[in-house]
């Protein structure tokens, strides 16, 4: 079934049609009548309307792929005071000061200060060095740490035109004291945080040099944390959000690194003096020249699982009670997150399997206490219990090439008081890509390629303890900097190679549902041209009976999707044997292999390897054949929540089939129905070409709003949103 039906039928019954291109347009013509098509002739497609703020998701991803950049020279320039530094008229505030500034990504610059707070507390670090055991050693470690940042949006989109913001040490402005004067007067889009950490961690490490020029070394740990952390956000004139969280997590980990030995200051033929100055500068220089000129390769594997709480108030800024109010609650100083612990005394009662009702009842109260002293009714209150586990791998050659892979694994339950204490479980696996390149001592990375890849499997419980069937989510960010424009493009494609399989069931490709790659980076007829930064956000949503058709799909189905989408690898030989698969009555799929092999005979340059080609045929029917087994799996699966971690599992490659995030996508959305399929694509370019626009748009594809594309998506975004750790630039 395919798009056509989805724009019919909106035809039909009159539902405002935002998108139709020419090949949806002439997939309808023969069952509407030409007085009605010609009143959607010139609509274009994909649908295309003006960008916004993807999710908190991507911004993340956008202040990754930015970070240690060869931006600008301007935006190297940060300002720091030791230790000993002094804030005038700021109590609580001591230690170390920094300011720098960070592109937003619509370009726009951020001023950032951040400002260490004194805390009461003060716990110290034991290194124990084992007897006997050379290279071994104990580390126990207390801190409690706090922080205050302001994060202040700027007119400019240029670094160099505010260094002048930059060195006004006057304008210095911190999160304390919170007084209701200093809260209303904060401009829209500043951001304050009091972010509170108490780590408590026990770790060992063992290391020996191997030839004087490399060090070798494994570790382990556990580390507890409790951060409790309060943000203010000025929406606009008339809103202000306050969030206040806390967060118990921890972490186990394992890990071992080589890397060459560091070479000394004295070797470096730095500064030669011999005051505080010079030696300042020189250890830092020197550490930032050790740190690209070395060469690292380093894996580690970690275990996490914690809780947190949140509660959220919307507040207005020019009402003298509300801040009055607010104020009191904060009591100008950090004592706001001591009792903001104090909310979490019924936390530990707060758990994975907790019935729907009892965590209901858990956020309640949390909430009643926050309310009595922010004098308010909470616009959010929420908990999230998770879990999961991530590997990382790191590898770097001086100079030239970095590059850091990791892949990770976790569950959420999330729980608020919204639609009765509905529970939101998300089942989610992650792959993430950074790679830097021409990595430059001081001023950072010339070129730069981030991918993420991330697919959700949801699901949600009611108050009377039902839950709904699997939906399922793909969220995919790449983004580069200062590449050509084939990369460019490739990165377009990445969608492209999705959507054109939508609802195909094994026959071919849909090349007008896809995005105008060509049009947006154009080529030059064999010359390359480098852009300086390009970022895409690929979001799409398989309803729950939309994953019902991929689980209950025939296995022939399945099959044939399977070598459709295998076309795109070795085209010359499938052509030649597709009608030659066939599946047997134990659920394998098997060939003709006789005449397979009268028909590809010897080798053949369309497979790169010197395979051949009788065992690509070989091996396209045991792939098809695990895929094929590995979807019966989750069809199999004993209940709501075992079919949904065995199908986040698939999704993400752990299949012998090898297929993972956008390959296992392409083969199965060949069998969903494009009415339970919705897709969107933001793209972003700051190409700095010469005759060439640059874009900033959301394209739509397969959405006829009917499986609450943006009611699902938004849910799970807003979830994460509230309740992840806060990067530099969002709260």
């Amino acid at each position: 079934m395919k798009r056509s039906i989805c724009a019919a039928a909106a035809v039909l019954f009159g539902v405002n049609v935002s998108y139709a291109g020419t090949g949806a347009l002439e997939s309808l013509r023969g069952s509407v009548p030409p007085s009605v098509l010609e009143q959607y002739k010139d609509i274009k497609a994909p649908a295309v309307s003006t960008g916004a703020p993807v999710s908190s998701d991507f911004d993340r991803f956008w202040e990754k792929l930015k970070d240690g950049t060869v931006d600008s020279v301007c935006k190297a320039a940060q300002l720091k005071l030791n230790e000993n530094a002094k804030l005038v008229n700021v109590a609580g505030i001591g230690g170390g000061f920094g300011r720098y500034m960070q592109r937003f990504p619509n370009e726009k610059i951020a001023l950032v200060d951040e400002v260490d707070v004194k805390l009461s507390a003060t716990l110290g670090n034991d290194i124990l060095q084992i007897p006997n055991v050379p290279g071994l050693g104990v580390n126990i470690s207390a801190q409690l740490e706090g922080k205050s940042q302001v994060v202040r949006p700027l007119e400019s989109d240029r670094y160099c035109k505010e260094l002048g913001t930059l060195v006004k040490l006057y304008e210095i402005k911190t999160a304390i004291p919170s007084t209701a004067k200093r809260v209303s007067a904060m401009k829209t889009g500043e951001i304050w945080k009091l972010p509170l950490t108490l780590h408590l961690g026990f770790g060992a490490s063992i290391g020996t040099a191997i030839n004087e020029m490399l060090n070798v070394s494994i570790s382990a740990g556990e580390t507890k944390e409790r951060r409790p952390s309060v943000t203010l956000y000025r929406m606009d004139d008339d809103h202000l959000r306050l969030r206040v969280r806390l967060d118990r997590i921890t972490v186990q980990s394992l890990g071992a690194s080589a890397s060459s030995v560091q070479i000394p200051m004295s070797d470096l033929g730095l500064w030669d003096a011999d005051n505080i100055l010079a030696n300042f500068v020189n250890k830092t220089w020197a550490n930032a020249i050790n740190r690209y000129i070395a060469t690292q390769l380093s894996l580690g594997y970690s275990r996490n699982f914690g809780k947190k709480l949140l509660v959220e108030f919307v507040l207005n800024p020019k009402n003298p009670g509300q801040m009055e109010i607010l104020e009191k609650f904060f009591l100008g100083d950090f004592s706001i997150l001591k009792r903001f612990v104090d909310l979490g005394l019924h936390f530990n009662n707060f758990a994975e399997n907790d019935e729907t009702a009892n965590g209901l009842g858990d956020i309640t109260d949390a909430a009643n206490q926050a309310s009595q002293g922010v004098g308010s009714k909470p616009g959010f209150a929420g908990s999230d219990i998770y879990h999961g586990h991530s590997t990382n791998l790191h590898m770097q050659v001086p100079l030239l090439h970095a590059q850091d892979v990791s892949w990770s694994t976790s569950y959420n339950r999330y729980q608020s008081l919204e639609k009765q204490g509905e529970t939101l479980h998300v089942q989610q696996r992650t792959r993430y890509s950074d790679g830097r390149s021409v990595n430059l001592p001081v001023l950072g990375s010339e070129r730069k390629y981030n991918s993420q890849k991330t697919v959700y499997v949801v699901n949600k419980e009611s108050a009377d303890g039902k839950a709904t069937r699997p939906a399922m989510m793909y969220q995919q960010n790449e983004g580069f900097v200062r590449h050509s424009d084939d990369t460019a493009r490739d990165m377009l494609e990445k969608a492209n190679g999705v959507l054109r399989y939508v609802g195909m069931n094994g026959n071919g490709t849909n090349e007008s549902e896809v995005l105008p790659s060509a049009e947006i980076f154009p080529g030059t007829g064999g010359t390359f041209k480098y852009y300086k930064t390009g970022v895409m956000n690929f979001k799409l949503l398989i309803s729950e009976q939309g994953v019902q058709d991929i689980i209950m799909a025939p296995a022939q189905a399945i099959m044939k999707a399977y070598i459709n989408m295998m076309r795109e690898f070795v085209p010359g030989i499938i052509d030649k044997v597709t009608d030659l698969f066939y599946v047997n009555k134990d659920g394998k799929v098997g060939y003709d292999s006789r005449e397979a092999a009268k028909r590809v005979g010897g080798t053949s340059a369309d497979y790169e390897n010197p395979v051949k080609p009788v065992d690509v045929v070989k091996q396209l029917a045991l792939g098809a054949t695990e895929f094929i087994q590995q979807l019966a799996s989750v069809r199999n699966a004993g209940g709501w929540k075992e079919q949904s971690e065995n199908l986040a599992k698939v999704a993400a490659g752990s299949s012998r089939s090898g297929l993972s995030y956008e390959d296992f996508l392409k083969v199965v959305v060949q069998v969903t129905d494009p009415l339970h399929v919705s897709a969107e694509v933001f793209v972003h370019t700051d190409k700095k070409v010469k005759g060439e626009a640059d874009v900033t748009q959301n394209y739509k594809f397969f959405n006829c709003r009917d499986n609450s594309f943006d009611a699902n998506i938004a849910e799970v975004n807003q979830m994460q949103a509230r309740f992840a750790d806060p990067s530099t630039l969002t709260d």
